[in-house]
């Protein structure tokens, strides 16, 4: 009767093993050591392994009447499809930047730059490393993309992040400010004016 009940095998018959095993392992946690993560961590897995052996048995109906190649080959779409979603829902557009200097100014000021500096990392995700610099000029699009991550140097303990605008030659452009202390009192007060003193002494450089 179990031999019956769990063949053939199929991705949900898989799913269902394992997360009678995940579960136990929550329970035995729970019951053994109970905190904050035990508990937390069963409140989770509990919806999911019952989602999944309501879906299994579902299954079972389904392949009294329906050809066991059909079954899973749709899973295999199914979880395919989930994947790209899921690969595309947690893509960025990441910047990673290596300076020994204390701030990086990122300026959504250059609308004939792209992303084709750009490498491909995963189906979805792009990343640009920038080096010796600490000024970065970016298309203004870049600007209200959500998924756009700055990734500090590794060496800094502490950042502090402003997203504003400033004036640039009469043209009003969007900025990153970040910095790895506190933000300094003199921005507090006139962040466009330390912005621009900023600018000035590193085109002076």
């Amino acid at each position: 009767m179990l031999k019956k009940f769990i063949f053939p095998i199929t991705l949900l018959s898989i799913l269902s093993i394992l997360s009678v095993v995940i579960l136990t392992e929550a329970l035995y946690l729970n019951f053994t050591s109970p905190n904050l993560f035990s508990g937390f961590y069963i409140s989770i897995v509990t919806p999911i392994a019952i989602g999944i052996w309501i879906l299994f048995i579902l299954e079972r109906v389904l392949l009294r009447k329906i050809a066991y190649k059909i079954i899973i080959l749709s899973e295999i779409g199914i979880a395919f499809l989930l994947f790209i979603i899921f690969s595309y829902q947690n893509s960025k557009t990441s910047i990673r930047i290596e300076t020994n200097k204390p701030f990086v100014l990122v300026l959504f000021d250059a609308p004939k730059s792209s992303s084709i500096s750009f490498e491909k990392k995963g189906l979805f995700s792009k990343e640009l490393v920038i080096k010796d610099t600490n000024l970065i000029h970016l298309n203004p699009s870049f600007e209200f993309k959500n998924d756009l991550k700055i990734e500090t140097p590794e060496h800094w303990k502490q950042t502090s992040t402003d997203k504003s605008s400033t004036t640039i030659q009469g043209k009003k452009v969007g900025y990153l400010f970040i910095i790895n202390s506190e933000l300094p009192k003199s921005y507090l007060i006139n962040s466009e004016k330390y912005i621009d003193s900023l600018l000035h002494i590193n085109t002076a450089k």
